[in-house]
């Protein structure tokens, strides 16, 4: 009797046993794979990401879209702006995630400043930001990504100042001397090698987040006041990004990094005899794409491509001919065809037949202008654009964050909180994320 109750409780007790090890697989492989998130001694629900040719993937090696928002405030404020406010409280920042978790978001782009994060800012500092924030630039990145991976989102840190609102600050076109535009820049950083420590710093406290994503620098480009030519700006940037990637690598950090160059693409859009549309001139992927990676190296070839563009710049093309304008009775290229036509002529078409790493398309948004001052057909038109605009991205698949999760200018997608109600780009924009539109 006693040897048949020893059986029948090794027998629940193994079955337990393999119950728990299926239902904790993830968490399970996430130890093996030493990708915990340290900070708070908690494991998250999210998995590290590696790049495979044109897709990113997933520690699974399943294929993973990264589609979301930019949110910009830590450019200029050490813990951001969350629910309203300046002042950062872990509630609020958890309640806007889960907003933006519920539009189908599962990446935030964060423009940060380097100056902020560099000596840690906080309420404590002395700083012109220190009144604005109740806890440390870097403290509100840590906390911020792990709040975010909690709820399966990716997060991407990007330079994008030097300094911040409060001290002067601007978007540099670049963050070294001499194509820095904000006040005393060269005092916080004075040489591509500071930028690569700034990165090695940055690293090392993100190695062990397996939702960290770096975007070394928003748009770099080129700027007058430089006296550089094009050329030269451009190997200025490439000998800097691979500093940069050298100290991000030594540092321990295997995640992906996202690179561009400029400012956007564009294109002017024609129609030939029989009213087709084809692009021509501007600026395109191929212009500097096959440059920048035959002269970078990578050990663990998680790159991924970047580019912006906006509607107002060209990206989805410009009506130059007078009698296109009359024609389609506006500058701006809306119709399905004449957006896929300029965004293939600007690169998508070439990227997807020759090149072998992921695109991710960082800035595109739906102007609410038009509607602001009540002219509603160019309104009507820009809601198309956007939408088809949407539509030739997930064709392609491609990774892209939408501008800007704010409730001001005229790119904002939602009425602000508590409630966030979505503009109309908002409301297409949730469409999409969600996956319940596919496209044309």
């Amino acid at each position: 009797m006693l040897k048949s109750k020893s059986l029948v409780m090794f027998t629940i007790l193994l079955i337990l046993i393999v119950c728990i090890i299926f239902t904790s697989y993830p968490v399970v492989s996430l130890i093996a794979s030493n990708v915990t998130i340290k900070n708070s001694g908690k494991i998250v629900p999210i998995l590290p990401l590696h790049v495979e040719g044109k897709y990113i993937k997933n520690y699974y090696n399943q294929t993973v879209m990264l589609r979301g928002v930019n949110k910009v405030e830590f450019a200029d404020d050490p813990d951001g702006i969350w629910m309203g406010s300046t002042m950062w409280t872990d509630n609020n920042v958890k309640a806007e995630l889960d907003v933006m978790k519920s539009w189908g978001v599962n990446v935030v782009d964060f423009h940060i400043s380097i100056e902020l994060t560099k000596y840690d800012i906080g309420p404590n500092s002395g700083h012109p930001a220190s009144p604005y924030c109740s806890i440390s630039a870097m403290e509100a990145l840590h906390r911020v990504a792990q709040f975010a991976a909690e709820k399966g989102i990716y997060v991407i840190f990007g330079g994008y100042s030097v300094r911040s609102y409060w001290s002067g600050g601007d978007q540099d076109p670049l963050p070294f001397p001499p194509y820095q535009k904000s006040v005393n820049a060269s005092e916080i950083i004075a040489s591509k090698e500071e930028f690569a420590e700034w990165w090695g710093m940055l690293a090392r406290e993100f190695k062990n987040y397996p939702n960290v994503i770096f975007e070394l620098w928003n748009e770099p480009h080129n700027t007058a006041t430089a006296n550089k030519t094009n050329d030269e700006a451009f190997a200025d940037w490439v000998n800097a990004t691979q500093q940069c990637i050298n100290a991000i690598r030594a540092a321990g950090f295997t995640g992906l990094i996202i690179h561009n160059w400029e400012t956007g693409v564009y294109c002017a859009i024609l129609e030939d005899e029989q009213g087709n549309p084809y692009g021509k001139w501007g600026y395109r992927l191929q212009d500097w794409v096959p440059n920048f990676l035959s002269n970078i190296s990578d050990p663990t070839g998680n790159i991924v491509l970047g580019v912006h563009g906006y509607c107002s710049e060209g990206a989805v093309g410009l009506y130059t001919e007078p009698s296109l304008q009359e024609k389609w009775g506006t500058y701006y290229p809306y119709v399905y065809s004449h957006v896929k036509t300029a965004l293939e002529y600007e690169g998508l078409k070439w990227w997807n037949e020759t090149v072998n790493y992921p695109l991710h398309w960082g800035e595109f948004g739906l102007r609410m202008g038009w509607k602001d001052s009540g002219n509603i057909d160019a309104h009507n038109k820009e809601v198309e654009r956007f939408t088809n605009q949407l539509t030739v991205f997930h064709e392609y698949g491609l990774h892209y964050e939408c501008f800007w999760w704010r409730n001001i200018g005229i790119y904002r997608l939602h009425s602000g909180p508590p409630n966030f109600t979505p503009t109309d780009g908002g409301q297409i924009l949730k469409t999409y994320l969600s996956g319940s539109q596919q496209g044309k």
